[in-house]
């Protein structure tokens, strides 16, 4: 190489050094200023003396290092966030007031057991005034848990009554979409007592097939955990203005619920009893028309989905069913298949009848069955074609 090309090379080099430290200086300035900001954020909900305001701040910090990832679509390393376990190492390298309370909600709210304790272990040799609810939050109770649901079953509304150990309370509301394999869709919180939150949700109330029940609370927590199981493990999990922020909020909820077994169902569905409605369908006069075996697989797979009960049938279901992938593609002959909306035209309103549903929802029902036939049935063909 000539000492031209030689020095030309050299002054390339100091370039991309200054370039590389202008770069690393503007990230690390960038990322003081990320820290100021929290921990501004922190003194003003310690100011506030609103656990939620804390609380939901640690669970959207949570939620921003630790997503769940779809075991499908595994992100590359370089694209992660930064880690909870860097983030908790740095409020633990930064001694200060906001940086305490912050691992004190950590401490209670993280999964983790390894990161729990680190953050068990710091606070426990700093001597920050913290406020009582967060210097005593693992003495946080959930009291009461109630369930909001329509007579067809597509979702419920839970609400979870919290106490803390000062008295303050707050209320969660978590909704389960049993339409999306009974995962958690959608969850956030108030403060306040479940007591006010449930007089203005049943104040508002008009709808007469939406119910207000008690729920046991090992049953909550079996719902609970089953319904954020399946959220953590769909493919593409949907997010909202509060979810999945409010995730660690919810799942450190569900940990606070006893585990004892519970003699109260914790299923939508009432009892395994309600499929005797198909033998019953098959046997009346509007079902005698479908009287091959495949019309009885084909009504069976679809009572099985959406919700998986066989004797509720809201619009929304059918709107998603037979909009949906076509069900027994490959072992239902195609002619049967595309009986279904005529099979369900028939099957709806025996088995509404049967189950005590409302005229008015039947009629909503069959509108959907019509609107998406045609639809369905070209589904359907273009599969048998493919």
């Amino acid at each position: 190489m000539s000492d031209r090309r030689k020095r030309s090379a050299v002054k390339q080099a100091r370039r991309n050094a200054r370039r590389k430290k202008a770069d690393q200086r503007g990230f690390a300035e960038a990322q003081s200023a990320d820290e100021a900001s929290l921990l501004e954020e922190v003194r003003a909900a310690l100011d506030s003396a609103v656990p939620l305001d804390l609380l939901s701040l640690v669970s959207t910090v949570i939620a921003a290092t630790d997503p769940p990832q779809s075991p499908i679509l595994l992100r590359p390393p370089e694209e992660n966030p930064a880690g909870l376990a860097e983030l908790v190492a740095a409020f633990i390298d930064v001694r200060a007031p906001e940086t305490t309370a912050l691992l004190a909600a950590l401490r209670e709210l993280v999964v983790d057991d390894v990161l729990r304790d680190r953050c068990r272990r710091e606070v426990d040799i700093r001597d920050d005034d913290l406020p009582g609810w967060l210097a005593n939050l693992a003495e946080t109770t959930v009291v009461e848990a109630v369930r909001m649901t329509h007579v067809l079953g597509d979702g419920d509304e839970l609400l979870l009554g919290v106490r803390f150990a000062d008295g303050q309370e707050m209320t969660g509301c978590v909704f389960v979409d049993h339409l999306s394999n009974s995962e958690v869709k959608d969850a956030f919180f108030v403060p306040g007592a479940i007591g006010a939150v449930l007089a203005v949700a049943q104040g508002s109330n008009t709808d007469p097939d939406t119910t207000f029940v008690e729920m046991d609370l090992a049953a909550a927590r079996t719902t609970l955990g089953m319904a954020l199981e399946r959220h953590a493990t769909m493919f593409m999990p949907e997010e909202s203005d509060t979810w999945p922020a409010t995730r660690a909020l919810v799942q450190w909820l569900t940990r606070l619920l006893p585990v004892e077994a519970s003699t109260l169902s914790v299923q939508q569905q009432d009892s395994p009893s309600d499929f005797e409605v198909l033998d019953l369908f098959f046997a009346s006069p509007e079902g005698m028309p479908f009287d091959r075996p495949d019309h009885r697989a084909l009504l069976l797979q679809y009572s099985l989905e959406g919700t998986g009960d066989p004797v509720r049938w809201s619009e929304a279901r059918l709107r998603l069913q037979l909009s949906d992938e076509p069900a027994c593609a490959e072992t239902v002959a195609l002619e049967i298949q595309l009986e279904l909306p005529e099979l369900l035209r028939a099957y709806v309103p025996f088995a509404h009848a049967a189950s005590g549903i409302r005229q008015e929802l039947t009629a909503e029902a069959l509108a959907a069955i019509d609107e998406t036939a045609d639809e369905y049935r070209a589904a359907v063909v273009e599969d048998a074609q493919t």
